[in-house]
């Protein structure tokens, strides 16, 4: 649950910044905003930064968030909780995957969601 929660919050962000980054906004006060605000997060904490420069070094890959996503969807599952927000946050890590993203870090879902950076 820990790891769907952070693959959650990691897409979300990806998606903050991208926009922000499409409206030409800068990014390094953006994220201090979302820190001073409702925004923030230990993943604002660890992978903003990562998501703004493309730098995907590897702690915890691409393939484990789908996995562990998808672990998370099959216990909801078994117990009749419906988790809209991990089913889209699986597709995005899963879309990593198939694209041959999936050994990047799970930062590297920011690649999706950046405007002209898209595989």
């Amino acid at each position: 649950m820990v790891n769907m929660v952070m693959n959650i919050n990691t897409a979300g962000l990806a998606e903050g910044l991208g926009l922000g980054d499409a409206l030409g906004l800068d990014l390094k006060v953006l994220q201090e905003v979302f820190g001073e605000t409702g925004a923030a997060s230990r993943v604002l904490q660890t992978d903003g930064e990562d998501m703004e420069k493309r730098d995907h070094e590897c702690y915890f890959s691409a393939a484990h968030a789908a996995k562990d996503s998808g672990i998370a969807l099959q216990l909801g599952q078994n117990e009749g909780v419906d988790l809209p927000l991990a089913q889209a946050t699986k597709k995005q890590y899963d879309r990593m995957v198939k694209e041959g993203l999936g050994e990047l870090d799970k930062s590297g879902i920011a690649e999706l969601t950046f405007k002209g950076r898209h595989v």
